[in-house]
């Protein structure tokens, strides 16, 4: 059965959109306002170059071909790297649906042939297992398609007047998975259980085949039967495949542990022997809920040494997170003071450059963590109304829909319980750092504040160094994922990310500071300033463009504005 006509959503809300003029101000005390997506039609009229991820099954290539055929563009569904020869040259729009069947070096050719078609309109579509994290050319918006919704697929089947329980369990919000539930009139709980009500076991050996091959044309059904046709094979022959071809076998094997848990022992000494990235890509799939050491030490690599792709490092991250993350996310990178090049020409408000001096001090080495964030709350009962407040698999994320006065309320708890604890000086406060500071642990003495624009790690633009929007997470993510993203004394995510508070004060227009640069003694630190008197926000976020992400970019919200893309980050000095 084919999958019904869904109205498909991506991953960008109407609240992100807003907040990319960060105009986002609530009542502190109201409960967050409900999430409504985009349609990828939608976003496909936003973002004239766009690359649209979704697994195996969620329903692109059915996209791409009623998008065609609504709007006449080129659409070329790719099978392999010779398909890509066939792309017209011209001005309208073009779908290129299947990247991730080119291969491993469809990157390098589909860069080649997307620098041939100049600033034409262009629709990619692919696998994120595969193409998350490749690097197209500059211009390209990264959205992922968001599985059906439980309440889409219950007002589908009243619509329809159709009674299948199996289409609305979690498994069946998957598009292709969702068609299969259709027919089948029991329940079913799992994409296994799917699986199994609807086929018997005559096609599996085909299915197999037909993946490993790349003739499939139902890669989501083939990858769950094959999975059970994986259950008959010895275990070197299952690891052989896998480790051949991750991203071939990465539905499979997972479903197989779902199926048959005792081969995961027998299978971990087999994937995870070496150093490759498809020993790391199984780690993944070998995370249950109870630790493993030998995969949280991959894991722990794949983080910090930046391997595979953002939403790859995201998943180690909530496993890490289940477990207790090893990492210290408490700890604080020393800055000299001194002077340094502040402000930029790239655009007005952050110009004109001048020369400013700090004294030294230390900040945190990442954004102030969930868990961290959680433990004020604890002792406090201050009110924080965050959707991931709870949530132990984000503990390792940033603090996100704080306020300004949170934010320094936070750091007055946290002066005492440090200060008690014997980790800071009994003359040393935690706060928020000054606009200065917070540029200075950012650049450090990189760039002359000419036209380049400065990013932690120097000039020009790294997308593989920040959580911006060509991550394509459009989401906070675990703090650390983007080391090639260090500052020089060592910071990290203070290029996207989240938004960070600082003290300094703007003013009362959001478009332009009323307290512009040179900085200046001149009440700019005023922490007394009225709540109409914005603060600036530094860094960028995860939906800001790289002119945005980066080191002397200036936004500003009111003190008591918040939303689920902007965090802060403590400074520790001398009172």
């Amino acid at each position: 059965m084919s999958a019904p006509d869904f109205t498909l959503r991506v991953n960008f809300s109407h609240e992100d959109k807003e907040a990319k003029g960060l105009r986002s101000l609530r009542d502190p005390q109201a409960a967050p306002r409900k999430v409504v997506y985009f349609t990828a039609r939608e976003a496909v009229d936003m973002f004239p170059r766009l690359l649209l991820l979704g697994p195996r099954g969620a329903g692109k290539s059915i996209f791409a071909r009623k998008l065609a055929d609504e709007t006449g563009a080129t659409l070329l569904s790719l099978g392999g790297l010779h398909d890509l020869d066939q792309a017209p040259a011209g001005a309208g729009p073009l779908i290129l649906d299947g990247i991730d069947r080119l291969g491993p070096d469809g990157e390098k050719r589909l860069n080649a042939v997307l620098a041939g078609q100049g600033d034409r309109p262009t629709l990619l579509l692919g696998d994120g297992a595969v193409v998350r994290g490749w690097r197209l050319p500059p211009g390209f918006a990264v959205h992922g398609l968001l599985p059906l919704s439980h309440d889409e697929r219950a007002g589908y089947l009243q619509a329809a007047g159709v009674a299948a329980p199996a289409a609305l369990s979690d498994s069946a919000a998957n598009p292709a998975l969702f068609a299969l539930a259709l027919g089948l009139s029991g329940p079913a709980d799992s994409a296994e259980a799917l699986i199994d009500a609807a086929f018997t076991h005559d096609g599996d050996a085909t299915a197999f085949a037909a993946l490993a091959s790349g003739r499939s044309t139902n890669r989501a059904v083939d990858g769950l039967l094959a999975a059970r046709h994986m259950q008959g094979l010895p275990p070197a022959e299952i690891a052989r495949h896998f480790l051949a071809a991750p991203e071939l076998w990465s539905d499979s094997l997972a479903s197989l542990l779902r199926r048959s848990p005792d081969l995961r022992q027998p299978l971990s000494a087999l994937l995870l022997a070496g150093e490759s990235d498809a020993a790391l890509k199984a780690a993944l799939l070998l995370a249950g809920q109870e630790p493993d050491p030998a995969v949280a030490g991959k894991l722990l690599a794949l983080i910090e040494e930046g391997r595979l792709s953002p939403l790859e490092r995201d998943r180690a991250a909530r496993c890490l997170a289940r477990w207790g993350d090893p990492r210290d996310l408490d700890a604080l990178c020393a800055i000299p003071g001194g002077s340094f090049v502040m402000g930029s020409d790239t655009h007005p408000n952050s110009s004109p450059v001048h020369p400013v001096t700090v004294g030294d001090f230390r900040i945190g080495r990442f954004p102030v963590t969930n868990a961290a964030y959680a433990r004020f709350i604890a002792a406090t009962g201050r009110k924080w109304v965050s959707p991931e407040a709870g949530n132990v698999e984000r503990s390792n994320a940033p603090a996100t829909d704080l306020t300004w006065h949170d934010a320094r309320a936070y750091c007055a708890w946290l002066t005492t319980a440090w200060q008690a604890e014997g980790r800071i000086a009994a003359h040393d406060v935690v706060r928020l750092p000054t606009e200065p500071e917070w540029e200075r642990a950012a650049r450090g003495e990189q760039g002359d504040g000419g036209d380049e624009i400065v990013y932690p790690w120097g000039l020009g633009w790294n997308p593989a160094a920040a959580n911006s929007e060509e991550s394509g997470l459009n989401a906070q993510c675990a703090v650390g994922l983007f080391p090639a993203g260090a500052s020089p004394y060592g910071c990290l995510d203070m290029a996207g990310q989240v938004w960070e508070w600082t003290t300094t004060v703007w003013g009362d227009d959001m478009t332009t500071p009323t307290l512009r640069y040179p900085y200046a003694d001149d009440g700019r630190e005023n922490s007394a300033a009225g709540p109409t008197m914005r603060r600036v926000l530094r860094g960028g976020c995860f939906s800001s463009t790289s002119l945005k992400a980066c080191c002397t970019y200036r936004g500003s919200l009111e003190p008591d504005g918040f939303w689920r893309g902007n965090g802060f980050r403590i400074v520790v000095a001398a009172s």
